[in-house]
């Protein structure tokens, strides 16, 4: 067993950075990659799709003529130009995403959806035109959690074993309990090297303050996200790596 908190020797802090950035139509925008299936557990499902469109420009052939009798004749190699588009399948903030909490089928046991194991790799967050986003990425050989509670505190999020207070910057709390691991159980060298506390100003977000790993204890793992509001928010997963997405509102 073990306990990660934020300063002490037994403990993680926590937090994500998704390679998306953006927020507002001055943000660049970076999405997760989406050529595979995305798969949702107790929320609606969602698909990312790419598209990618290619354009090509046919040869083009020039003549220039230099006397009455030398033709000298160029022909231009074609012009390829490749756009490619990723687009959400839902649209964010619709309908469909609300405030309730997030439960697998199952929990506080393994849903059997995902099989073992669920070894975090890495955490990251970015914003985007209408919310906020917090991946969190599990290790090649891995799957997502085989089960989750994910919903928004009536106070702050406690650390796993001794119950105090994670140190979370924000106001509200989303709370993230998990069937997953940090790898504790495995040699040290392979424990999570991620980082465990993410700024949502470093990313420009709107409404996500800071995420933070805050416990990691008897299989199951612990990440609380402070927001300056509490806003509806949506769940899902991505593969090829594994990965564990949650969007919330601005």
């Amino acid at each position: 067993m073990k306990n990660i908190y934020k300063i002490p020797a037994l403990s993680f802090g926590f937090a994500l950075l998704l390679s998306v950035t953006g927020c507002s139509d001055n943000k660049a925008i970076t999405a997760e990659p989406t050529d595979t299936t995305t798969t949702s557990i107790g929320v609606a499902a969602t698909t990312s799709i790419a598209v990618a469109t290619t354009t090509t420009t046919p040869a083009v052939t020039t003549t220039e003529i230099l006397s009455t009798t030398t033709v000298v004749t160029t022909t231009l190699a074609p012009a390829t130009t490749v756009t490619t588009t990723t687009e959400p399948a839902v649209a964010p903030c619709d309908a469909s995403w609300t405030t309730d909490a997030k439960v697998t089928a199952g929990w506080p046991g393994g849903s059997g959806i995902f099989v073992a194991p669920h070894v975090q790799e890495t955490a990251r967050i970015g914003a985007h035109d209408g919310y906020d986003r917090w991946v969190l990425e599990f290790r090649a050989d891995s799957t997502p959690p085989a089960g989750w509670e994910i919903a928004w505190n009536v106070g702050p999020v406690l650390q796993d074993g001794s119950g105090f207070v994670a140190d979370i910057d924000g106001t509200e709390f989303l709370s993230i309990r998990m069937l997953a691991s940090s790898g504790w159980a495995l040699p040290e060298a392979e424990w999570y090297a991620g980082p465990t506390s993410l700024m949502g100003t470093d990313v420009g977000a709107s409404n996500l303050v800071e995420a933070k790993l805050v416990g990691d204890y008897e299989g199951y793992s612990t990440w609380g996200i402070g927001v300056d509001h509490q806003a509806p928010f949506n769940v899902f997963t991505l593969s090829n790596p594994s990965r564990l997405v949650i969007d919330i509102c601005h």
